[in-house]
């Protein structure tokens, strides 16, 4: 994904793209967008939503939560640190939470940024999925978490900050990283969505 011919020419491609199609309004939203998958805005939100399933009892779901979180953020800094992917523009990034400089380098792959929304995002449609009941309601959760996702990917490359298969890789990670943990905190069958009902 990260190497090989195809995949610098399928970076560059969309990059022009991305460059060709920028402007003002649009930089604009893909800093917006881009600010929430930051880890201050994703944090704030795992915090949140780890203390209504606390408050709720909710135990099962609030580790799955937690394993997910953690997990996601400990596998993407060991798959930067293990890969070393340079930046766009070979441009020198360092990890930074809240305005600290923690002095650790962020590579380019996977992107953190589309991990850390890709992540939270799912678990919010897995919730979605389990206890909302209007299904108005459900679809209108999917697109909205669904696009939130897409836009925080999308910020990425449209700001110059990731290749394109950084973005694709950090998604396709976070995915089978969810359904890693779906399948270890409950049964097989339960963690189907097609079979779970309730």
């Amino acid at each position: 994904m990260t190497s090989g011919t195809q995949g610098f020419l399928i970076d560059e491609t969309v990059a022009y793209w991305a460059d060709q199609n920028s402007n003002a309004f649009i930089l604009k939203l893909m800093n917006i967008a881009s600010f929430i998958g930051s880890s201050e805005v994703v944090l704030l939100i795992t915090v949140l939503i780890g203390l209504i399933l606390l408050l709720k009892r909710s135990w099962r779901n609030l580790f799955f939560f937690f394993t997910l979180s953690v997990g996601g953020v400990i596998l993407n800094l060991l798959l930067k640190m293990l890969i070393q992917r340079a930046r766009p523009g070979d441009e020198v990034s360092y990890i930074e939470v809240f305005n600290i400089n923690l002095e650790i380098q962020s590579y380019s792959f996977p992107s953190g940024h589309t991990m850390r929304a890709t992540i939270l995002f799912l678990f919010l449609i897995y919730l979605t999925f389990m206890y909302v009941k209007n299904t108005a309601t459900k679809l209108i959760s999917y697109i909205v978490y669904i696009g939130l996702i897409f836009a925080v990917a999308l910020s990425r490359i449209m700001l110059d900050a990731h290749y394109v298969t950084d973005i694709a890789g950090a998604i396709l990670i976070s995915i089978s990283w969810f359904f890693i943990g779906l399948f270890l905190f409950y049964k097989p069958k339960e963690a189907s969505f097609l079979t779970f009902s309730r």
